[in-house]
This record gives structure tokens, C-alpha cells and sequence, in this order.
């Protein structure tokens, strides 16, 4: 929402309260369990008193969510400056600290804005911590994109009291290929090297163990019980006996909810590039784009961008940003896959890209690789 006033522009992120919505849901709910106990028979009373239930309570979680006053996200422009404010002031730049504002489009989105600020001296950083420094010493503002239209009106009102700039963006560098195969070379042309880590897998071999261990547990006790004497004996074993069989029967299915499409998260590593792929999110990094890549002991893969325009080129990874130049998936890896991980990156990551593994307790030491 963009409020214009006759000296200023307001761009308002600030979310809105679900009173419609929260209403529609309990209208449908009180209408269902109306009809369910109106009805003669049992099973459309159940029925009605169930789904009109389900209805009136997420009716209510609605109206418990809009109680609350909503959180301000705004971009503020005025005669006095420009300002960001989510909740309550995080920043403020008056018009004699910037040198030019740039309005640009986010590089293959033509309908999505980004403010970037020139500063107008060297000092303007440690006055202004909440800014994403970006390439030529300038600086994004965080956390909000804007439309087509509010694009040209925050170039008019900033025109009016600073300099507007055109800011060009350094392209996104291209993705190393494998060198061509001449054609009277015989032979298919060999394929890049790809490599698949289940982020969230199990360790296959913790799982045999487990399993080996409970059929042993199930195999005594289910011979005690039956050979053995009857009394205490007899009835703790059965007790046993059902608890192997539930604890194995849940320890398989969190397992297998693991392999889930909507909570299975993949990161897929290739000698050209780094995808990161979840039901939601979708994120490719080329590895001109990255200069040190690290894993943590704690199982968090961190990476370092090369160039200084990565936040112009990857607003998506705004959200994984640490705040010192560096940024974290936003899963930590299983013990599995980072083993996983240290045997293959190695192998696929050029030797441009600095790679740091950390083991247990130690912190990340670079480790040889043998791509080229």
C-alpha cells in the first residue's frame, strides 16, 4: 500500500487483520453444527458438529490473531529524509548524508523495485547499521521490494529533495560448462558431475542397527514369553514385546515423513553449481557466484558470495543473510548427509571456491579438493 502526501510517500508492507475472513470461517461453522444437531439421524449430527467445529476454530485462531495492534513495515520519504521502520524506527538517512537515490528492477523481475542509496561520505555505514552494503561503497534497503508504480513515485519525491541515478547492476556471471568436444572426437559428450544430498536423511546404518537390535529384543522376549514361566514374567515380556513392535513402527514412520515432497529438503551440488531445493524454495548459485563455502560442526552450510551485487541479483536469500557478508541455509544438515557432503564436495567444487569443513567439535579447516 503506497500513501501519497503532499510532501512525502509512505510505503506500507505493515500486514492487515483477517476480521472478514475470521468472520466468513465462524458464520460457516456456527451454519454447519446448526444443521448437524437440526438433523434426525446420529451420523449427520456428528458430522456437522465435527466440521463446523473445525470451521469455528480456525474462526477464532483468526480473531485471536487480529487482536494484536499489526506490526508497521514502512518505507518513509519526507523533507527531512528517508527512513525504515518495522515496528519502530530501525533507520533514518536525511537528504544531506546521500550523494543520489537508485531505483532499480531486480534482474529478471521487471515489475519488482529496489532502493539502492549512494552515501555522500565514507562514515555513513557506522551511522547506519541496518543497510546491505552492495558493490561501488552504496547500499540497499532491506526487506522491501516495490511495485511498478511505486517505483515512479518514490523517484518523484525523491528527485524532489536529493539526486535520483541510474545504477547499473553487475550482470550475473555465467555458470562454468565443461569444455566442448570437438566433433570429429568420438564418443557421447560427458555429462557434468551432479550429486544429490538428502539434507534431512536418516543414517541408513544407525537405522540397520536399530532394527537389528529390536528383532534380537523381539526374538528373547517373545521366547521368554512363550518357554518361560508363567506369572510376572510372563505378562512384562508381552508388555515388552508390544513396546518393540510400537517404538520400531514409529521410528520407521518419522523416517519415512522424512522422504515427504512438503518437508524433504535436497541439496543438489554439481561442478557448475549449488541448488538448494525444499517444496517452497528454490535457490541456484553458481560458483562464480560464491568465494568460501563452509560447513559448520553444528551440520550449517554457510556460503560467502564473490560478488558484492549478490543481494541486487538474489533477493530471495535476503532472509538467510547473517549481517557480516556471510549466509545460511536455512536447514542444518544430518549427521549423514554432512559426511555425505565432505566426501563429495571435494570432488565437484572448483578450486577458486575456498571450502572449510568442520568435524565435531573443531572449527571449519580448509580441506584439498580435486575439481578444477
Amino acid at each position: 500500500m503506497t500513501t501519497s502526501e503532499s510532501n512525502g510517500l509512505v510505503v506500507s508492507r505493515t500486514a492487515g487483520r483477517h476480521w472478514i475472513l475470521a468472520a466468513v470461517l465462524l458464520a460457516i461453522g456456527a451454519g454447519l453444527v446448526w444443521l448437524g444437531l437440526s438433523a434426525s439421524q446420529q451420523s449427520p449430527r456428528v458430522a456437522g458438529c465435527v466440521f463446523g467445529g473445525g470451521f469455528g476454530l480456525l474462526g477464532l485462531i483468526l480473531v485471536f490473531r487480529s487482536l494484536p495492534e499489526p506490526v508497521t513495515d514502512e518505507l518513509v520519504l519526507d523533507a527531512s529524509g528517508i527512513s525504515r521502520v518495522v515496528g519502530g524506527v530501525v533507520w533514518a538517512a536525511r537528504w544531506g548524508e546521500l550523494r543520489a537515490v537508485a531505483v532499480l528492477a531486480e534482474p529478471g523481475r521487471q515489475h519488482s523495485f529496489r532502493v539502492v542509496l549512494e552515501p555522500a561520505d565514507a562514515r555513513f555505514a557506522e551511522r547506519h547499521q541496518g543497510l546491505t552494503p552492495v558493490a561501488a561503497g552504496q547500499f540497499l534497503v532491506p526487506g522491501i521490494t516495490l511495485s511498478a508504480a511505486e517505483a515512479g513515485r518514490l523517484r518523484e519525491v525523491a528527485g524532489r529533495y536529493g539526486k535520483v541515478t541510474e545504477r547499473p547492476v553487475t550482470p550475473v556471471p555465467e555458470p562454468s560448462r565443461p569444455p566442448a568436444v570437438a566433433r570429429l572426437t568420438p564418443g557421447p559428450v560427458p555429462e557434468p558431475a551432479r550429486v544429490s544430498i538428502h539434507v534431512n536423511g536418516w543414517d541408513r546404518r544407525k537405522l540397520w542397527l536399530f532394527d537389528f537390535a529390536m528383532v534380537l529384543l523381539g526374538a528373547g522376549v517373545y521366547v521368554a514369553a512363550e518357554f518361560g514361566p508363567s506369572g510376572v514374567l510372563h505378562t512384562v515380556c508381552r508388555i515388552l514385546g508390544s513396546a518393540v513392535i510400537v517404538l520400531a513402527g514409529v521410528v520407521h514412520a518419522f523416517e519415512f515423513t522424512s522422504h515427504k515432497r512438503t518437508l524433504r529438503a535436497d541439496l543438489r551440488l554439481s561442478n557448475v553449481e549449488l541448488q538448494w531445493k525444499t517444496y517452497y524454495r528454490t535457490l541456484e548459485l553458481s560458483w562464480r557466484e560464491i568465494a568460501e563455502l563452509r560447513l559448520l560442526a553444528s551440520g550449517h552450510l554457510e556460503f560467502r558470495p564473490a560478488d558484492p551485487d549478490f543481494p541486487l541479483h538474489h533477493g530471495d536469500a535476503e532472509k538467510l543473510a547473517l549481517g557480516d557478508g556471510w549466509y545460511r541455509l536455512p536447514r542444518a544438515l544430518s549427521p549423514a548427509a554432512a559426511r555425505k557432503f565432505g566426501r563429495c564436495a571435494p570432488t565437484l567444487l572448483p578450486r577458486e571456491v575456498v571450502l572449510t569443513v568442520g568435524r565435531g567439535g573443531a572449527p571449519p579447516t580448509p580441506i584439498t579438493r580435486g575439481a578444477t
